[in-house]
């Protein structure tokens, strides 16, 4: 799996819907920045470690769906 700059992201505990805005390098890897949004709610950006947010998509706590 290769996350990438526009994929959607779902997270079904929260019922947040977010798409991966940027990648950034970091002396301790990849960060992740996401902007979530609920309906009826502001978006919110959040930032992960590429590798962390990997194994959430491959434990199923994240659905990952690539750009098209």
């Amino acid at each position: 799996m290769n996350i990438q700059v526009g994929d959607a992201l779902f997270e079904p505990l929260s019922g947040n819907i977010g798409e991966v805005s940027q990648i950034l390098d970091h002396p301790d890897g990849k960060l992740v920045r996401i902007r979530w949004s609920v309906e009826g709610h502001l978006s919110h950006d959040t930032e992960h470690f590429y590798s962390k947010l990997v194994k959430s998509v491959k434990k199923g706590q994240i659905k990952y769906t690539p750009k098209t």
